[in-house]
């Protein structure tokens, strides 16, 4: 935790120097005092601080990215063809889906899938129940969005993200506890 507040003052200290137009002795004090402050500040929030993305975690990420990119392109085509030859016919239809993820942002994420490829528009995200309410502008798109990959995608994203906070919490949970009673009984050992 120590590393992530002390990266964090450096890089608010970073950028305050390079947004100040005269980096003065005044302006170093000050944006080392805000700095310090708002890096104390984050550490004291503690576990609601994001996770830094594993390398593992961001090839998953930029996997969903491509994935979606393709998606993209490929529902444009078939809106341009159902727009204009209607093959197949435009028929809009409402669908409720329950994809099983768990995450807000991982709801968030495939929602933001959903609207962003051409043909589907998520309505709502019910957040006790994670049941997504979509637009699909033919039967087929909806009938295909209940077996997109990108869902798959983004639960292995949600897993890999779970697995890295459990990690990070126990280790973070170990170290500081386990330190502070090693630290007493070293010195309690020494002492006698």
């Amino acid at each position: 935790m120590r590393k992530r507040t002390l990266f964090l003052f450096i890089l608010l200290f970073a950028f305050w120097i390079v947004i100040s137009s005269n980096p003065d002795l005044q302006h170093i004090l000050i944006g080392a005092f805000l700095a310090f402050i708002t890096a104390w500040f984050w550490h004291v929030l503690g576990p609601r601080q994001p996770v830094v993305l594993s390398f593992r975690a961001l090839l998953i990420l930029f996997r969903c990215l491509l994935m979606l990119g393709g998606y993209v392109i490929g529902a444009n085509i078939a809106v341009a063809k159902t727009m204009l030859f209607s093959n197949p016919p435009a028929k809009p239809v409402f669908v409720v889906m329950k994809p099983g993820i768990n995450s807000d942002w991982g709801r968030v994420l495939l929602a933001t899938c959903i609207t962003i490829t051409p043909g589907t528009i998520t309505v709502d995200v019910n957040p006790d129940t994670g049941e997504f309410f979509i637009h699909a502008l033919t039967e087929r798109t909806a009938i295909d969005l209940a077996s997109w990959r990108m869902i798959s995608e983004i639960k292995k994203l949600e897993n890999q993200m779970k697995k890295e906070a459990e990690h990070v919490s126990h280790t973070d949970r170990s170290d500081d506890i386990g330190s502070v009673s090693a630290a007493k009984g070293n010195n309690r050992i020494n002492a006698d």
